[in-house]
């Protein structure tokens, strides 16, 4: 399962570094004079955002089954710094901070807990209206990020036989979409739906079939890109 997961991160580790020379080639062009003031290329910006997150790890089913489902549904919040390489690419690094709720395995009744995390990541983004030099007030991103999570703050939980371990630091990689809409002073709104894998120690359970734990997030929040 360890070597399956880092195969994974070396695969999109690789693939980071092929789309950075990428935009390193579109940066060495001679940028024109930007058109419409949602062109970002060579500006940088700060972002703030906060929303709901679901952790489906081992033992979501028991969740379901004693008809708690909706406890794995926690808050997040982050913030973010990047830089637009030029109108189409962009790489950030977000920093995320939230609790999770995670469960044991069922045995003669339901074994909840809770636990905090904070994680990394370094994402390299790609704005499709810049490929059809469609410079508009709303726009959607594409991103591919690799990072690191650490989780701390396990509350005891008495399971007959399953132990939860922590404090636990584990790499992850993510994907996702944004939609963001701007205003002509560089002032906007965005929602940001990412998928995140970490690695299986990330909710302090044992690995148990599938080598990673997800985390699903649902963020809105304010961007402001500097002149």
């Amino acid at each position: 399962m360890v070597n399956n997961l880092s195969r994974m991160l070396r695969k999109i580790f690789l693939l980071l570094v092929a789309m950075s020379l990428t935009v390193s080639g579109f940066c060495a062009k001679p940028r024109s004079k930007p058109m419409s003031p949602y062109q970002y290329g060579g500006r940088w910006y700060i972002s703030a955002q906060i929303g709901p997150q679901f952790l489906p790890a081992e033992n979501v089913t028991s969740y379901w089954s004693y008809g708690h489902g909706w406890k794995l549904i926690s808050p997040s919040a982050g913030v973010a710094l990047g830089y637009n390489f030029n109108d189409a690419w962009e790489l950030r690094v977000a920093g995320n901070y939230g609790f999770h709720v995670s469960a044991c395995k069922p045995y003669n009744g339901f074994f909840p807990y809770n636990f905090k995390a904070a994680s990394v990541f370094a994402d390299l983004s790609l704005c499709y209206n810049a490929l059809g030099e469609n410079y508009l007030k709303g726009s959607f991103k594409n991103y591919l990020g690799l990072g690191m999570a650490y989780t701390y703050g396990f509350t005891a939980v008495d399971h007959p036989y399953q132990v939860v371990e922590g404090p636990n630091l584990v790499p992850g990689f993510r994907f996702g979409g944004i939609w963001e809409f701007d205003s002509p002073g560089g002032f906007g709104w965005f929602i940001d739906l990412p998928l995140e894998f970490f690695g299986d120690w990330y909710n302090g359970l044992p690995p148990v079939g599938f080598p990673v734990d997800a985390n699903i997030k649902l963020s809105f929040g304010l961007i402001y890109h500097f002149k």
